[in-house]
């Protein structure tokens, strides 16, 4: 795939898209090329649909950044972030306004994919002399992304404005919101049609990283949690497990070596590589610790996100007290501990402020010096994740015994004893979200979004934020609501009236 971006850059093919507005959704490319004289080969249209893949890039969609940090895990609060700008410590706080820019972000980031997306289905579909076979390929994976950013949209906002053809200059652009049915609906049409055009794999090096139909079933299960579609939930993740595409990797550091990436346990995650033409990302920098020695965390680290002691004490314990869970020891250091990668780098026993406040650091996305342009690929989605998605449904149609099966795959590779088959429905349901926690620290999963689809979130956080009276969360209505929605941003509604807001929260 990644030779298609080199394509792109060479083409100038400017697709903007966002939401409804000059800036929130841009009808045509800015440039001399315009989708009406673009869309005349395969090439471009290949060209076209890179530039949609190309929005999974952006820190406000799936770089781990806005989504896994700033949303996901430190509005749980098992992570912190150090940065300490207004916006981020606003979500911390869970204090959501509607001027929220991280908020906004997203937002405006889903829709700039959707507007790609649909330029891509409207030109590709409409070309004349294309390959059939390549035209169903493009068009699968144009749906996939599409189906991918509204995903996100209504997880965090409830239902939207479903926008699914070409815009022009003479769109009304005052488009209301669907419902959260009507959102899921499409969404689970576009992943379907996905799900019957994508290849099990894409054979050669150029088209790896690319969307397949182990995504859009992996989507498809995720679709159908949130909607309590448990039959339909267990339906695609057998189908999922039936390809035979994918698996756990042994040994739990080597899922996110940058030398193993697009291995088998990755069912899709964001391409990136270090190169001259900024197609890597800034998730080392990120990581490793503010002010340590350059020849372990390069010359700037930031070390904006690290986890809290609340969750590194929920890690299962020997009896002596040390952690016996290989997935801390492979992605965590803490005070006096040594780096997987670089056993010279050693965190000092009293941790400098700067380094980490909480004393640890998570190193998924640090195996050496740290640079702005690292080609660390972020999953999105893992087959650890499908197969507690997996368990999550059997046991909401009576199979709990069958979803302990695959809890427990989780858990025997972390090195723990396996639970009993023995449990309850809601003692499953409950060891299916201990492992969430545990396994996905720093990923778009595990976090926020599963708690909240639940109900689980405001228990959750009293039983393990330590500054739960702080939050004062009786005096925050918007976090009554099952689930907890995030307000419509306010640049949004300035450009398109049509818009109604969430419940308890104002433009």
């Amino acid at each position: 795939m990644r030779k298609y971006i080199n394509y792109l850059a060479l083409t100038g093919f400017l697709l903007t898209a966002t939401a409804c507005s000059d800036s929130f959704l841009t009808l045509t490319p800015k440039d001399v090329l315009t989708d009406a004289n673009f869309f005349l080969t395969e090439s471009d249209a290949q060209a076209a649909l890179i530039g949609t893949y190309a929005v999974l890039q952006r820190e406000e969609t799936f770089t781990n950044v806005r989504d896994a940090a700033d949303i996901e895990w430190a509005m749980s609060g098992d992570m912190y972030e150090m940065d300490g700008s207004a916006n981020r410590i606003e979500l911390h706080s869970l204090n959501l306004p509607s001027s929220n820019t991280i908020i906004r972000d997203v937002y405006q980031a889903a829709y700039q994919g959707i507007g790609r997306a649909n330029l891509v289905i409207d030109g590709a579909t409409k070309m004349s002399g294309i390959n059939p076979a390549n035209q169903a390929l493009i068009l699968g994976q144009a749906r996939f992304l599409r189906a991918l950013f509204y995903y996100r949209l209504v997880n965090y906002f409830g239902g939207v404005p479903l926008i699914t053809e070409k815009l022009d200059a003479s769109s009304n652009l005052a488009i209301p919101r669907a419902t959260a049915a009507e959102t899921w609906k499409q969404i689970e049409t576009d992943l379907l049609e996905a799900a019957k055009a994508l290849p099990t794999a894409w054979t050669g090096t150029a088209d790896v990283g690319r969307a397949t139909k182990g995504a859009a079933l992996g989507y498809l299960v995720k679709a159908s949690l949130w909607q309590q579609k448990w039959a339909d939930a267990v339906k695609y993740s057998e189908e999922l497990i039936a390809t035979g595409a994918y698996d756990l990797i042994p040994n739990f550091r080597d899922v996110f070596r940058e030398s193993n990436e697009n291995n088998k346990e990755i069912l899709f995650s964001t391409q990136f590589r270090v190169s001259p033409d900024a197609e890597g990302n800034n998730l080392v920098k990120r990581t490793a610790p503010r002010g340590s020695p350059s020849q372990y965390s390069g010359s700037a680290a930031w070390s904006n996100f690290v986890p809290q002691p609340q969750w590194v004490n929920a890690f299962e314990k020997e009896a002596g007290g040390k952690i016996k869970d290989k997935r801390y020891w492979s992605v965590i250091i803490g005070p006096g501990e040594a780096h997987q990668d670089m056993p010279a780098f050693v965190m000092p026993k009293d941790v400098p402020a700067g380094w980490s406040r909480t004393g640890y650091i998570v190193t998924k996305y640090w195996e050496g010096p740290a640079l702005t342009n690292s080609g660390i690929n972020p999953p999105i989605l893992r087959f650890a994740e499908a197969l507690l998605n997996y368990a999550e449904a059997l046991n909401e149609v009576g199979r709990s015994q069958d979803a302990m099966q695959q809890v427990n795959r989780i858990r025997v590779r972390a090195g723990l004893a396996a639970k009993p088959a023995t449990l309850n429905k809601a003692e499953v349901l409950d060891a299916i979200f201990y492992e969430r926690r545990m396994e996905f620290i720093w990923e778009p999963a595990g976090a926020f979004s599963d708690l909240n689809r639940r109900g689980r979130f405001i228990d959750f956080i009293k039983a393990n934020r330590p500054n739960i009276k702080d939050l004062e969360i009786d005096k925050k209505p918007w976090l009554s609501t099952v689930p907890i929605l995030f307000p419509i941003p306010r640049d949004a509604w300035n450009r398109n009236k049509a818009l109604e807001q969430n419940p308890h929260y104002t433009f």
